[in-house]
């Protein structure tokens, strides 16, 4: 569910942007911010701590970048979640018990701990690099690129080091597992 509210935030992001520009996209997620941590509330009666750090983020940085009049406010976002989850992630493998990525799927993988905390510094290294290159672009291209880089190159980038992480988990995972 999060990430399915997270693609509908994103692609209305988009299509508001391709149908009035930057500001009116900007208030859509903004809006979508708040209406995500609602539908999560009203369903679960729980909020996830990234879901309302983007929301907090999608509020301050549109605000600023409705009232300066100004996008790259809200270019900074993307960067500042990335760069925020990236270290939670890596940091969870020295504050935790349980890596971050270990939590997440256990339920459904069993592999070593080495895996585990391989996945973790993967990650966490992919989601300090995507807001690094997110800043690249912020002063790089200009807004229309950004807004497609963000949309199409972001999501590119996801679904291709989903693939390479699913790759290197098979070579991982027990024989019984991979059976189902």
């Amino acid at each position: 569910m999060s990430f399915l509210l997270e693609f509908l935030l994103i692609a209305a992001f988009f299509l508001s942007y391709l149908w009035k520009g930057i500001y009116v996209a900007t208030g859509v997620i903004m809006v979508g911010s708040v209406l995500a941590v609602a539908v999560s509330w009203l369903r679960t009666r729980k909020v996830k701590p990234m879901l309302l750090i983007t929301m907090v983020l999608a509020l301050l940085l549109g605000g600023l970048t409705l009232f300066f009049r100004d996008p790259v406010f809200l270019k900074w976002k993307f960067s500042i979640v990335e760069w925020f989850l990236g270290t939670w992630i890596l940091a969870s493998q020295f504050t935790s018990r349980k890596s971050f990525i270990r939590l997440a799927m256990e339920e459904s993988v069993t592999l070593p701990e080495a895996v585990w905390s391989r996945l973790d510094y993967m990650w966490g290294g992919f989601f300090l690099f995507l807001g690094t290159l997110n800043v690249y672009v912020i002063y790089n291209f200009s807004t229309d690129a950004w807004v497609k880089f963000k949309f199409w190159g972001v999501t590119g980038l996801l679904m291709a080091f989903a693939v390479a992480q699913a790759v290197y988990l098979s070579r991982h995972m027990p024989q019984e597992q991979e059976k189902r």
